[in-house]
């Protein structure tokens, strides 16, 4: 199978790739053991160009929505052939350690260059959690010529379903084996109600998700905890939702998927804590971390859900043809 994505390869220049940032709608956690999980390559992603200097050094600019740097490195080419950093505690630090993983799983990559200069441009603010470092790892990959999915696995670490939102046009159906390779990546066709009556919010309030992560491993240590019976509800739940009709069926799905996620990881859905006065359904994405969510309603329009959330205070909302398009 080969596991680096066409799209990548149809898209590249001589010297610049581009990824697409990414949404994960449904199956959260599960999906590290295997669950189907629906997920959404954005419109918004990040590029990464390169040109040969004669300076010895990787000169690396790395530049924010707004076109400031948020970013500027300078290091020498040789430090790509020294052992990597075990733990990578600033930015330079896992550039650093991604190029060098990168060189060991190609050792021509880089390799006698005279000096590069690298520029990488987000089209989305860092805070929103649609992918700033799954794009780059992804563009790193296409460059170095090596498998995505190996070079996340050795970097981050993860399901990989950001690395294959990075390299896709269209929802996936996303599914890892227990050695976290793809084992399925499928495009798939969202209901219309997804299509056209939800809309994306920007909680802007990031949250520590290692308390949800350490909550659903405790669960899957508990004596009635079924993972083959909890794998198998999430993934009719995650095909229901993903395809449904309108907006009275998105809602009841929603709510399904978020009470059962919620039982999981031992948290509260982000309606009944924030939005309980809201006509509708909101649904987390991705680890509940307070990034986006998604709201629907079979009552308001898409443009009333909108006005909803910005009396509430968060003035941050797209439309599915604003966030997908």
């Amino acid at each position: 199978m080969n596991l680096i994505p066409e799209t990548g390869r149809r898209n590249r220049l001589a010297n610049r790739f581009y990824s697409h940032g990414k949404l994960l709608l449904t199956s959260e956690y599960l999906v590290l053991d295997g669950a189907e999980a629906i997920a959404i390559p954005c419109r918004f992603g990040q590029d990464l160009e390169f040109e040969s200097t004669q300076t010895g050094c990787v000169q690396w600019k790395a530049y924010s929505k707004d076109q400031s740097i948020w970013g500027d490195f300078n290091f020498s080419l040789d430090l790509l052939d020294q052992p990597k950093e075990e733990n990578s505690n600033s930015e330079l630090e896992f550039l650093i350690q991604l190029l060098q993983i990168a060189r060991k799983l190609n050792p021509t990559f880089l390799k006698n260059s005279p000096g590069i200069s690298v520029s990488t441009h987000l089209e989305f603010p860092r805070d929103w959690g649609l992918g700033s470092s799954s794009t780059l790892i992804h563009n790193v990959a296409l460059w170095a010529e090596v498998n995505p999915y190996e070079l996340l696995s050795l970097t981050m670490g993860g399901s990989g379903y950001d690395i294959a939102c990075a390299g896709a046009t269209h929802p996936i159906s996303f599914v890892i084996n227990p050695g976290k390779t793809p084992l399925k990546i499928a495009p798939i066709t969202l209901g219309k109600a997804i299509q056209e009556q939800s809309v994306f919010v920007h909680l802007n309030s990031k949250q520590d998700s290692r308390e949800a992560i350490s909550a659903y491993l405790k669960q899957k240590e508990l004596a009635n905890f079924s993972l083959k019976n909890s794998l198998k509800e999430i993934n009719e739940l995650s095909i229901q939702l993903a395809r449904a009709k309108n907006a009275k069926q998105l809602e009841n799905y929603i709510r399904l998927h978020e009470s059962f996620i919620g039982n999981i990881i031992q948290q509260t859905p982000v309606k009944e804590r924030l939005f309980k006065d809201f006509k509708g359904a909101v649904k987390s994405l991705g680890g509940w971390g307070g990034d986006f969510i998604m709201a629907v309603s079979e009552t308001l329009s898409p443009a009333e859900i909108k006005e909803y959330f910005l009396e509430k205070g968060y003035p941050t909302s797209l439309y599915y043809t604003e966030m997908i398009g």
